[in-house]
């Protein structure tokens, strides 16, 4: 198993916005995804901005998305080359080799390069495809365009199990059966959010919680987003139990390598593709 990491597109926000108490200064951060190699076919953890975003966003009913996404997250984004797609291409992975996707929520920096990879069968937490086919789910960073195409994707709405308790989590669900890929709920930033844990046959320890952590400083607080962005993108409260629990988490398990879709620190605290991780 090798774990790549993409960049789809750089963002910068001020950092005050995503961790309540930092200074009100903008820092750089990515969109992230994650293809992963296993058993000689690639899966994708998110699938970042599509190449279909700048269209999109050009429906009238998204407007407060593409506000947000141009003029407070100051996203720089080429839709001919920072899609996902062809990054994997230019990196000698190829696409039609993707058999799985596996999505932490459907928000639009996230479900957006779906329709790019239009074999690949999709895992999608049933709470979360329920709040992102709500009648006013554009008002929630959703795009449904992203994940109901014409032609249909395939997709597979999945719940963790009920008593399979993992790492302190009451429910999770081995997604294959062979404690590579171990799913558990992560709410209060979406309804269904969905943490991911993989783990390598060479004993590394990952965990992809979405957006539940933006930014490591988050993790460390534990620290909330602030209560403006808690407002613009409708978080709950239980978004900071969550963080909590992902907090004590990392005190408990110190091996456990966590990374956020948006940190600040990468590249550098990791490294982009072709640099991998096994």
């Amino acid at each position: 198993m090798k774990i790549y990491l993409f960049a789809s597109s750089s963002c910068s926000i001020p950092k005050g916005l995503f961790v309540k108490g930092q200074p009100w200064k903008r820092v750089k951060f990515p969109i992230l995804s994650a293809v992963i190699e296993y058993n000689g076919d690639l899966i994708l953890l998110d699938t970042g901005i599509g190449t279909r975003m700048n269209q999109e966003f050009k429906n009238p009913k998204y407007k407060t998305n593409a506000w947000f996404h141009q003029s407070v997250m100051k996203a720089v984004f080429d839709p001919g080359r920072n899609p996902l797609i062809y990054q994997m291409q230019a990196r000698g992975l190829d696409p039609a080799a993707v058999k799985y996707g596996i999505l932490s929520h459907l928000h639009y920096d996230h479900a957006g390069g779906m329709r790019d990879f239009p074999n690949a069968k999709y895992f999608i937490n049933k709470k979360e495809w329920e709040a992102a086919t709500a009648a006013d789910s554009h008002k929630h960073s959703y795009v449904r365009e992203q994940y109901e195409a014409n032609p249909k994707l395939d997709i597979e709405l999945i719940s963790t199990v009920p008593g399979k308790s993992y790492l302190g989590f009451p429910a999770s669900l081995d997604l294959f059966g062979d404690g590579r890929f171990i799913l558990v709920d992560l709410p209060g930033h979406s309804d269904g959010l969905t943490g991911v844990f993989v783990n390598l046959p060479s004993g590394r320890r990952f965990l992809f919680p979405g957006d539940s952590v933006y930014f490591p400083e988050n993790l460390a607080g534990p620290a909330p987003k602030s209560w403006l962005m808690q407002k613009l993108v409708h978080e709950k409260p239980l978004a900071f139990e969550t963080l909590k629990k992902l907090h004590n988490l990392k005190k408990s398990e110190p091996d456990l390598e966590i990374v956020s879709y948006h940190d600040h620190s990468i590249p550098g605290r990791y490294e982009l593709a072709p640099v991998y991780y096994e």
